[in-house]
């Protein structure tokens, strides 16, 4: 298979030169995690993403926050595309024809058929790789975010006092369960637009850039108030067709593992799963 067999075709892309705030507006307006970027002449200069803006709180100028990664071509193999995906450790990648045009955007989504249908019979404790940290249930939305910022990791498996697994915390879902005005917030840092209403799923992708921007003070609720609870999960010995059926259906990036006795064996994340390829 061909990455052109996989690939989201004909993606929201943005340019250089440009503010970073322009493309904040971009993602929120299409709900989308990432954007190619392309210069002046039309051709793929770079990647920016939710991520990389929360690493850059303050850059203002989308040259100095976009990183320059590879592309991928839309007449390479699937397997030359995941393994870019993995040597990179992010979850986008931009496919371009021959003439640098950006042509398609690949995310771990893309390849989950593929994975399901060739390595299924994988088992999930086979391909988990990276590291994942339990947050206590009592933990403060604040101390929340400052593990995620030490970290880099963005979802959580919540225990009680006992190490009990009781939920899943995930970043986007933190932005449901607080009471803020982020219309005036976000008219006071220069990136409302009166024309077009916001989204407010996609308020969720820039929700932790607003909150160190607009040095917003976040109430002390605990972990258990904002946790999803009763998430979906699956287990160390479970087939990796389960797992990827779950994410395909559920659009879902990540998932709780447990072990054989229901206890937090760890995370299985989307991206740990291109593995296979290897």
């Amino acid at each position: 298979m061909k990455v052109s067999d996989i690939m989201t075709p004909d993606p929201i892309t943005y340019h250089v030169p440009s503010s970073i705030n322009e493309v904040i507006k971009v993602l929120i307006k299409y709900n989308v995690t990432g954007v190619p970027i392309t210069d002046q002449s039309g051709h793929y200069a770079g990647f920016v993403s939710r991520r990389d803006v929360f690493a850059n709180p303050r850059e203002t100028q989308t040259a100095m926050v976009m990183r320059r990664s590879k592309a991928v071509y839309e007449d390479d193999e699937v397997r030359t595309a995941a393994l870019e995906m993995l040597a990179q450790k992010k979850r986008h990648l931009t496919v371009v024809d021959r003439d640098g045009h950006v042509k398609g955007i690949l995310t771990p989504q893309n390849f989950m058929k593929t994975i399901k249908e060739n390595y299924g019979n994988v088992k999930v404790k086979e391909v988990m790789k990276e590291t994942s940290v339990p947050i206590w249930y009592k933990t403060p939305l604040p101390a929340i975010l400052t593990v995620m910022n030490v970290s880099g990791i963005f979802s959580f498996p919540v225990i009680d006092d006992n190490g009990t697994f009781v939920g899943l915390l995930v970043d986007r879902d933190i932005f449901d369960r607080i009471d803020l005005k982020f219309d005036s917030i976000l008219s006071e840092m220069g990136i409302a637009d009166d024309e077009d209403p916001w989204s407010w799923t996609g308020l969720r992708n820039v929700f932790k850039y607003v909150v160190e921007r607009a040095d917003i003070k976040l109430p002390k609720i605990s972990a258990d108030e904002i946790m999803v609870k009763n998430p979906t999960v699956v287990y160390a010995n479970d087939k990796l067709s389960t797992a990827a059926e779950l994410m395909i259906k559920y659009n879902y990036n990540q998932l709780p593992v447990l072990d054989d006795s229901h206890g937090i064996y760890g995370m299985l994340y989307d991206i740990e799963m291109l593995g296979v390829f290897q």
